[in-house]
């Protein structure tokens, strides 16, 4: 889906003349009524507004404050061919401009102008959704403190104080867990709940193989924490495909294992998972072409090398799914098909035939979160990740029950960005096929 504008001049010929230079990179809505333009908005708010300063009715001023008014968090751009400075600075005052056009404009300018608006309100959003995400988790832990109190205002005996205290050092300890996972999703701009999504199908998919309780929760950990390493780098390297990167950042990536592992050693309770992840490697560079292949029924296939195969297993196809290695979102069944001779080669056949079969045969008691297509969603189905458009804005929420409504909007997104939607839902809240 573009990115919308809204553009406004009383002269036609360069609404005409801005709309064949900008329709490229934008869906355009061109007016040379300012009126009309402003009753358009209040229905369809654009991203951007792009409107000539001096107006027959309604001056450019007027027209951007009301849009402040009603949607702050569009841009605006003045577009003038005057140097009247008391207009300019109550376009700065009473409209919150944010961009001066001059005319005649320059086309490459113009352009670089508005598209860096975009980026700036695609990062904001970002950011919205990261504050969102730690607000709620806060509060979380808030009522939990709330709860804890109140049971410990109830009269038990010894014994149960002793067991109601250890369940509150567990709690406590999984929220911190918890918490400090979520923060550094949020500082390697993981907005898609990446880290929370392998760490859960890696659990699931070691119980698949039998390993031990102990070891499939230092996986998880292991999961949840492998990019803590880029909290020390560059955290723009996360924002990129890997194959957009440098190669100095692609470096860093392979080196990523490592130097998170390195972080997680300072910690006891992680040091079982900080050597999973500095067994782990990702197969997106040459340098792995003689990475050994290790069966994971092997004898000599020690635990910590066979939970690293598969967390460098789950890492690599779901940063493939969602667009993170080359730019493009590749559907499930598409990328096991594509990729099916990689990840045989270096994960092994067994474990690969295991991860399918866990996408597809899901059984009752797994929770994790499941990637699909928009076709293949059903009523009742329960969203793990919040629904982005391409400016990061939320169309659907986390946590929505979807419904044959809300189904065909996604379709309509679909449709509308002309390329495939991964839409992720709760296997846990799904209903499941009975034999």
């Amino acid at each position: 889906m573009k990115p919308s504008i809204l553009i406004v001049d009383d002269e036609k010929e360069i609404v005409k003349a801005l709309t064949r230079l900008l329709m490229k990179h934008f869906s355009i809505h061109g007016f040379s009524d300012p009126k009309d333009a402003l009753e358009f908005f209040k229905s369809s708010p654009t991203h951007i507004v792009l409107s000539d300063m001096k107006m027959p009715e309604l001056t450019g001023v007027d027209l951007m404050a009301e849009v402040y008014r009603l949607s702050p968090k569009t841009r605006r751009v003045i577009l003038t061919g005057y140097a009247d400075a008391e207009m300019a600075q109550s376009a700065i005052n009473d409209a919150h401009v944010h961009a001066y056009v001059g005319k005649p404009w320059d086309n490459e300018k113009l352009l670089e102008n508005l598209l860096g608006l975009i980026g700036e309100l695609k990062k904001e959003n970002q950011s919205a959704s990261a504050i969102k995400k730690l607000k709620k988790k806060n509060q979380y832990l808030q009522d939990k403190s709330e709860v804890n109190e109140l049971m410990n205002s109830v009269i038990m005996s010894s014994s149960e104080q002793a067991q109601q205290q250890n369940d509150q050092l567990m709690s406590s300890h999984n929220d911190l867990i918890n918490l400090s996972s979520t923060l550094v999703a949020n500082y390697t701009q993981d907005n898609i709940g990446h880290s929370t999504r392998i760490a859960q199908q890696a659990r699931v998919l070691a119980g698949r193989i039998s390993m031990q309780s102990q070891l499939r929760t230092c996986l998880y950990l292991a999961g949840l924490f492998y990019r803590i390493g880029l909290t020390e780098q560059d955290f723009n390297l996360s924002a990129k495909p890997f194959e957009a990167l440098s190669p100095q950042q692609q470096h860093v990536w392979q080196k990523l294992p490592q130097l998170s592992a390195d972080i997680l050693m300072a910690t006891p309770m992680l040091t079982k998972s900080a050597h999973i992840i500095n067994n782990a490697y990702f197969v997106w560079g040459s340098e792995f072409s003689q990475v050994e292949e290790i069966d994971i029924h092997e004898k000599k296939a020690t635990s910590i090398v066979i939970a690293a195969k598969i967390l460098s297993l789950v890492v690599f196809m779901d940063l493939f799914m969602s667009g993170h290695i080359d730019g493009e979102i590749h559907l499930p069944a598409v990328a096991m098909k594509k990729l099916s001779g990689t990840a045989r080669k270096y994960f092994g056949a067994e474990l690969v035939k295991e991860y399918e079969k866990m996408l597809e045969d899901i059984k009752a008691e797994e929770r994790f979160e499941l990637p699909r297509t928009v076709e293949q969603l059903k009523d009742g189905d329960i969203l793990a990740q919040d629904v982005l458009d391409k400016l990061e804005h939320c169309l659907l929420t986390q946590e929505t029950e979807l419904n044959e409504q809300k189904i065909q909007a996604l379709k309509t997104l679909q449709e509308e960005n002309e390329e495939k939607l991964l839409v992720y839902i709760h296997t846990h809240k799904m209903e499941l096929e009975t034999s």
